[in-house]
């Protein structure tokens, strides 16, 4: 039986040779206590293709299915064009263009990213839930990275805990900067409930931005991001924070951009290590169109 989306396959290596199933799972693809029960409940194991517990002792060269049990797809399909930067059986990610919301709402029904790809795997066949491990804003662009299964999911997050997960984002910027390079540590929270704007409170939630300048222009700057915690609007507040707002952010930054209509913010990389091949490997996402036309007129002004 081949791996898919809901099914894996390690052979036994001489190092758990007479271990218990559980153990080796545990040791080789981290599978937490809580996936353990949910595959009992919902999936199987096979040990050399016959069913078995997870107290049997297996050897090396034996051959151990993990079927995870397949999932409902939880979002109605609808035909929105993705850009698909990469996919395997564990994760997908997509360039998202700006003014796209993520998943639905009261308001964003049928028209989500999270419709798109329903759409997407319902042509492919694949049934899973879409379980997405960072989101952006509405009117961010860049990439998003979706995790198709419970064991891709728990072992994502396991890395982001272990800050291990690199997140890369390019922002236009009010201004010049005064130090070319550097760390924002500024604390994070909401001054009211009623207000949806962030902003840097002594009691609000650590959070760590690093940032460094790649080109500059007569009255703005292009900065590349990098996020150590993410908290909501976190770029957004930060370079508010230090006097440099992002372009075209009518909720932080009252000076309209002519030139932009939306926050010049997008998602340009993420990098981590894909949990089933155990390679890290980085994915980038190219500017759109409107920030290269932004890019331009900065350039030309």
């Amino acid at each position: 039986m081949k791996e898919n989306h809901h099914r894996l396959v390690y052979k036994v290596d001489l190092k758990y040779d007479g271990m218990k199933i559980k153990e080796i799972l545990r040791e080789e693809l981290s599978l937490s206590t809580r996936l353990l029960k949910s595959i009992k409940d919902n999936g199987y194991i096979l040990l050399n293709h016959e069913k078995t517990k997870w107290f049997k002792s297996a050897y090396e060269g034996d051959t151990i299915l993990i079927e995870m049990g397949e999932e409902n797809i939880d979002a109605a399909p609808a035909p929105i064009p993705l850009d698909i930067v990469y996919e395997d059986e564990d994760v997908l990610l997509v360039n998202k263009q700006s003014g796209l919301v993520a998943h639905p709402t009261k308001g964003h029904i049928y028209d989500t990213l999270a419709n798109g790809i329903a759409h997407h795997w319902t042509e492919k066949g694949i049934s899973c839930k879409i379980r997405f491990v960072n989101r952006i804003d509405m009117d961010t662009s860049g990439i998003i990275l979706i995790a198709k299964n419970k064991f891709a999911h728990q072992n994502i997050q396991r890395q982001m805990e272990e800050n291990k997960v690199e997140k890369v984002y390019w922002a236009f910027v009010e201004g010049k900067l005064g130090d070319k390079q550097g760390v924002i540590h500024a604390p994070i929270g909401l001054a009211s409930e009623e207000d949806i704007r962030r902003t840097v409170l002594e009691n609000g939630r650590p959070s760590i931005t690093h940032y460094q300048v790649i080109q500059e222009y007569k009255n703005a700057s292009l900065v590349e991001l990098k996020l150590e915690t993410g908290r909501t609007h976190q770029i957004r507040v930060h370079m508010k924070y230090i006097g440099h707002p992002l372009l075209g952010d009518s909720l932080y930054n009252p000076e309209a951009s002519k030139y932009i209509h939306r926050q010049a913010l997008h998602a340009r990389e993420i990098g981590f290590t894909l949990p089933r091949k155990k390679v890290y490997k980085k994915f980038s996402a190219p500017l759109p169109e409107d920030m290269e036309y932004l890019r331009k007129c900065l350039e030309q002004n």
